[in-house]
C-alpha cells in the first residue's frame, strides 16, 4: 500500500507487522509519502527501489525485536538512510540495534514526527556518519542509537575528525594539531577530557568503550563495522 505522492512530501519506508495497536501508518500518511512493507523481506526489496529518505522499523507491531531486519537494511541498501527502530514497551530484549535512533513504546505520533522532522531538517547541514553515528556539521547535533546530543564546537570538530578517518589510528599529536592548532605536547589533559566527554555522548558504557578506542602509547581510533564509514 502506498499513499498518494504529493509534491515535496518526504518519502518514508514504514515497516509494520499485523499488531495494529501500535501502528503509526495513518498518522504518517497525513504528512509524508509513506511506502508500506509488511515484513523485513519486503522492506529489503523496496528499500533499493523507492529510495526512501527515512526508514521506520516498527518492531512493536511484529513478532521480532527487529534487530536482524535493521542490520540487513543497513548492510544491503541503506547505509546513508536514517533508520528509526521502534521497540515494544515491555520487551526483554536488550540487543544492539544498527538504527540511528531507537524509541521504546509508548509515545505519541507527534513525538515520532518530531524525530522524523529533525532528520529531515538535518539535510540543511552536511551530515557525515560512521558506525551508526551521524553528525550535523552545521548544528553540531550528534544522532546515535541512544538519542541526540548537541556537542560543543570542539567536541564536534573532534568527532568529525574521527568520522572522516574511521578505523584509522589518530595520534595524540595529530589531534592536538588539528583541533587545538598547537604542536605543544607537554600537557594533553584537554584532549583527554574531550575524549571522555565524547565517549559519554557516544558510548553505551563510557568506561568500556566500543567506538572510541584507546591505542596505548599512540592515540585513538573510531572503530566501526566494514562499510560504515560516511
Amino acid at each position: 500500500m502506498k499513499s498518494v505522492n504529493f509534491l515535496n512530501r518526504a518519502k518514508i519506508l514504514l515497516v509494520e507487522g499485523t499488531h495494529r495497536q501500535y501502528s503509526f501508518a495513518l498518522s504518517l500518511t497525513r504528512h509524508y509519502d509513506v511506502i508500506m512493507a509488511a515484513s523485513g523481506k519486503q522492506a529489503l526489496s523496496l528499500a533499493g527501489m523507492v529510495e526512501p529518505e527515512i526508514i521506520i522499523l516498527n518492531a512493536a507491531t511484529m513478532r521480532t525485536s527487529g534487530d536482524r531486519i535493521c542490520t540487513s537494511l543497513r548492510a544491503r541498501a541503506t547505509d546513508h538512510v536514517p533508520i528509526i527502530h521502534i521497540r515494544k514497551e515491555h520487551s526483554n530484549h536488550h540487543g544492539e540495534s544498527d538504527a540511528d535512533l531507537v524509541l521504546r513504546m509508548p509515545f505519541t505520533a507527534r513525538k515520532l514526527m518530531n524525530r522524523i522532522q529533525r532528520f529531515l531538517d538535518d539535510q540543511d547541514g552536511e551530515i557525515i556518519h560512521a558506525g551508526g553515528l551521524h553528525l550535523n556539521l552545521k548544528s553540531h547535533v550528534l544522532t546515535s542509537p541512544g538519542g541526540e546530543t548537541r556537542l560543543t564546537p570542539k567536541m564536534a570538530a573532534l568527532l568529525e575528525l574521527f568520522i572522516r578517518n574511521a578505523n584509522e589510528v589518530l595520534t595524540r599529536d595529530v589531534l592536538m594539531q588539528k583541533i587545538w592548532e598547537t604542536d605543544y605536547m607537554g600537557d594533553t589533559r584537554t584532549l583527554d577530557v574531550h575524549i571522555r566527554w565524547l565517549r559519554e555522548a557516544v558510548e553505551k558504557n563510557p568506561s568500556k568503550p566500543k567506538h572510541i578506542i584507546t591505542v596505548r602509547g599512540v592515540g585513538y581510533r573510531l572503530q566501526t563495522k566494514p562499510g560504515d564509514k560516511g
